[in-house]
């Protein structure tokens, strides 16, 4: 066989050739290896956002207090992007270096605080979930706080967030009497 001068001619004609049986063993085993080398790649690393200096409690957060890593296993509930987490205070104290979760962030507004109420109703704390927004009400039908948010449920136990002002109501109500909550 012979190649025709100009490099186009010879691609079609290597392309109208039968690959030999061993070039064919040959491409089989290498794309073999090539998919066994994938599998010990190592893991290009998950992103998590991690405190840039040690940062005290409920002071919001700025972009400079946040940084982003790569790191080797992923952190439950970890931040991918500091976006999310700018303004947002600390619940605690953190150190520089440790990944940021949800757990660590405050969230409740200023203006608002977190109170737990024992319901009357042991059904009715079973169909209450994280999330719902309830109304607060006294055995004698009075409606101490409306359009609360659930944060927490624990048996009987719901935690709500709601106004700082009512919340110091609603927690003084729930030492005497019993309360129930209504779904909206």
């Amino acid at each position: 066989m012979t190649l025709s001068p100009t490099f186009p001619d010879r691609l079609r004609a290597l392309a109208r050739r039968r690959p030999s049986p061993v070039w064919r063993r040959f491409l089989a085993l290498g794309l073999a290896l090539l998919g066994l080398s994938t599998f010990f790649w190592p893991d290009v690393g998950h992103p998590a956002v991690v405190a840039s200096r040690d940062l005290p409690a409920g002071v919001p957060l700025s972009a400079e207090d946040l940084r982003l890593v790569s790191l080797a296993s992923p952190v439950q509930g970890s931040f991918p992007n500091s976006a999310d987490l700018v303004g947002r205070p600390l619940t605690s104290p953190t150190r520089a270096g440790v990944p940021l979760t949800d757990l660590d962030l405050a969230s409740t507004p200023e203006d608002h605080a977190s109170v737990a109420v024992r319901v009357a109703d042991q059904a009715l704390a079973d169909v209450v979930r994280p999330g719902n927004h309830v109304d607060v009400v006294t055995s004698a039908g009075e409606v101490l706080v409306e359009n609360a948010a659930v944060r927490e449920t624990r048996g009987q136990l719901v935690v709500l967030t709601l106004p700082r002002l009512n919340a110091t109501r609603v927690a003084a109500m729930s030492l005497d009497h019993a309360l129930a909550v209504t779904l909206r």
